[in-house]
């Protein structure tokens, strides 16, 4: 498998092991899903920040040697700019990776072109505002291909729940829903950690089996 490192260091201590451990995470959910790596896909990660993840996405996702496209959006200015200093160059030749700064909420916001095989969500945010998670939701679901995956992280068990409760509200199938044992606890919020939880989407009329 392919390493995407950064090409500066994470921010912040503790990084570098939390994402290792979301690599495990993503693994064993496309084993689990027995999907087999993606060739030249469209992978689109929403509300991404600082998009640390970027290099474990395209390492669990993504056929080793092929090309394909990994765009990241976010609100904030100024975490769209690291995303694009660490992350710019990570693919290339073979792949394209850009960031935006772009509203998710917005259907107008998302891509112009092709749909997504794979739609990326880390540490969602449904309980902050509900009516404009509802609205990512509905976007992301309306741009994934017939067989692409929404992934989603929480940081809280009962976020989690109500995200995938909103989701099934728009005719989403929950095909995985993952407990990370090895999630790292944080000490701003009684029952916080660090993808938490992991669950894996799809349209309703998906083949795929649910687990």
């Amino acid at each position: 498998m392919p390493s995407f490192p950064p090409a500066i260091a994470f921010s912040y201590p503790g990084i570098a092991e939390d994402v290792a451990r979301l690599r495990s995470l993503l693994a064993e959910a496309m084993r689990l899903l027995q999907r087999p790596p993606l060739v030249e896909p469209c992978i689109l990660n929403l509300a991404c920040g600082r998009a640390d993840e970027t290099g474990v996405l395209l390492e669990a996702l993504c056929l080793p040697g092929q090309g394909g496209h990994y765009l990241g959006m976010d609100l904030r200015v100024a975490e769209i700019q690291e995303a694009t200093r660490r992350w710019k160059q990570c693919w290339l030749p073979q792949g394209r990776v850009e960031f935006r700064v772009a509203d998710a909420s917005l259907a107008r916001h998302l891509p112009e072109a092709a749909d997504m095989d794979v739609i990326f969500v880390r540490h969602q945010n449904f309980w902050d505002d509900p009516a404009t998670w509802d609205r990512i939701y509905r976007n992301a679901m309306a741009r994934l291909k017939p067989n692409g995956l929404l992934m989603i992280t929480s940081y809280f068990e009962k976020e989690h729940e109500l995200a995938l409760a909103a989701l099934r509200g728009l005719g989403a199938r929950v095909l995985l829903d993952l407990p990370h044992n090895a999630s790292r606890p944080l000490p701003d919020a009684p029952g916080k950690s660090v993808d938490k939880r992991l669950a894996v989407i799809a349209h309703e009329t998906s083949s795929t089996l649910v687990l």
